[in-house]
């Protein structure tokens, strides 16, 4: 066992203690610990709940990334024959005002990054009529959004089009990426909605299990 132990403390594993002679863990599986939670491509652990949402909700579904203040676009299911065609496509980035990931991830923001996305993004585009675009409009839909655990794009950034989004949490509990289900207004009424958020939110909490989120 001494052997193992001044093997394991001259590649970093273990560190012995001066004091008494006792062993730790070493910074080598902190490294190891990185190397792991690299390997956890979002997209690939995503994408069998991606599709099995989308099959059970029959409309498109997105996977997004937050980056510099917009989403960008990682992964898109769109395999079922009554789906509609939106101006999405895999890396193609978007605004985070008036898209429901956008809004969603926004309201998972600290106070202070919150903040400094109002002061870095002061040109919000208005899409629609529908688009909320001043900070007092997107902040009351944060709080909304909080309390309801979900975020719904009532033809925000496109006419016609409706969407709802959820988060999807990573093994330290952060939102930084998140899921949405989009269709056309006349069949995401409110009824479907519903249904639909269930089927989101249920995904996005496997999706988050998947990714040690406790």
């Amino acid at each position: 066992m001494h052997r193992i132990l001044s093997s394991m403390e001259d590649h970093g594993y273990v560190r012995q203690e001066p004091n008494n002679g006792n062993y730790r863990l070493g910074l080598k599986f902190l490294e190891m610990q990185q190397y792991v939670l690299k390997q956890m491509e979002i997209t690939a652990i995503a994408r069998p709940f991606l599709d099995d949402l989308s099959r059970e909700a029959n409309e498109i579904v997105h996977l997004v990334e937050q980056q510099d203040f917009e989403v960008v676009y990682l992964d898109k299911v769109e395999h079922h024959s009554n789906t509609i065609r939106i101006y999405s496509r895999i890396g193609r980035r978007a605004p985070m005002h008036c898209t429901g990931v956008g809004k969603v991830l926004l309201s998972h923001l600290t106070e202070s990054k919150l903040e400094h996305y109002f002061q870095s993004v002061t040109s919000r585009k208005k899409f629609t009529e529908h688009t909320l675009t001043t900070k007092i409009e997107i902040k009351d839909a944060i709080t909304r959004i909080k309390d309801l655990g979900y975020s719904v794009d009532n033809e925000e950034h496109e006419r016609g089009i409706r969407c709802v989004a959820a988060p999807v949490f990573n093994h330290l509990g952060e939102v930084n990426h998140g899921v949405s289900v989009t269709g056309p207004l006349d069949r995401m009424d409110d009824q479907r909605l519903e249904e639909v958020i269930g089927l989101l939110t249920a995904t996005c909490g496997r999706i988050s299990k998947e990714l040690g989120c406790q």
